[in-house]
């Protein structure tokens, strides 16, 4: 019987090239799909060995990687406690960003399959569950250059709640501080299926803000109520169904820099386009992002 820990690289586009008879999203031939679910763990090895020079011929620059689930959370884990690279929640126009500096205390923590970081500046929860892929995106055929490394669900699976408006959700109960599971939160109403951001406080001066503002459409409430936010500075709270980041640095004035660090972009201009990711940034329409870690920063919006 064929091992289960080394998985398939199909990533969901399922089409033959006639040229050469490989799939134009797995890079295996017609053979090799069909024989997988029979395979040894060694032919499988061998299959996935001889994928980049595939993907290279192809011109293919998207890929699924040979990462069970011990190893994906692996990879999460070493990669926060080395401070590498930044990890994004959220979609086209409306994403937070985690990253720990250099020198910046980060408490990092592993509970089953759910890995958490905390600095004083923010947080990130991710649940790496068995349903979760890795996918990389390169920026030239052949794997050579990372681009990122999509944690992904089946788009079946990866719904949540939808905001219809600015909605009060009640106390934090999520939070990933127990000292902030009591605070309020809200759904800003961007009404996306894949993530929802949300803005958490407990200073009056917002709270009595928000309050008139509950049930109105984004972003038809921006202009009564987008210089309290920007005054009071709540934190912003980014969700999807892989994770969570919490983010606690000053909201940058409109126009200027995003901090190094923890921070988010909301941009009503990138939002009116209602794409998932960015430009350039395509994922197979099986799959639904859950994370995005990129290697290096990624450029401000």
């Amino acid at each position: 019987m064929a091992m289960i820990s080394i998985p398939s690289p199909c990533v969901g586009i399922c089409r033959m090239d006639e040229g050469t008879g490989l799939c134009l999203g797995c890079a295996r031939s017609g053979e090799e799909i069909a024989i997988w679910r029979d395979t040894g763990e060694a032919q499988r090895r061998r299959i996935w060995a001889a994928l980049p020079a595939r993907f290279e011929r192809l011109g293919l620059t998207l890929a699924r990687l040979p990462w069970t689930q011990g190893e994906i959370l692996h990879f999460a884990v070493g990669k926060l406690r080395n401070r590498e690279g930044s990890w994004a929640i959220g979609c086209y126009g409306a994403v937070a960003e985690f990253r720990a500096e250099a020198g910046e205390d980060c408490e990092i923590a592993v509970a089953g399959d759910k890995v958490i970081a905390r600095t004083d500046r923010g947080a990130l929860r991710l649940w790496i569950g068995d349903a979760v892929r890795a996918l990389a995106l390169y920026e030239t055929p052949g794997r050579q250059d990372l681009r990122a490394i999509f944690l992904v669900i089946s788009r079946l699976r990866a719904g949540l709640p939808v905001a219809n408006g600015l909605s009060a959700l009640g106390p934090d109960r999520s939070a990933i501080r127990p000292e902030d599971r009591g605070l309020a939160l809200y759904d800003l109403g961007l009404r996306r299926t894949i993530t929802r951001f949300c803005i958490r406080t407990d200073k009056p001066a917002l709270l009595q803000a928000l309050t008139p503002s509950l049930g109105q459409s984004w972003p038809g409430y921006l202009p009564t109520l987008g210089a309290a936010i920007l005054r009071e500075n709540p934190v912003r709270v980014v969700e999807s169904v892989l994770g969570r980041a919490e983010v606690r640095t000053p909201i940058p004035p409109p126009g200027a820099a995003s901090i190094a660090g923890p921070h988010t972009h909301l941009l009503p201009d990138l939002l009116a386009m209602d794409r998932e990711l960015g430009p350039g940034f395509e994922l197979p329409e099986a799959y639904a992002p859950g994370a995005i870690f990129y290697p290096s920063l990624p450029a401000n919006d």
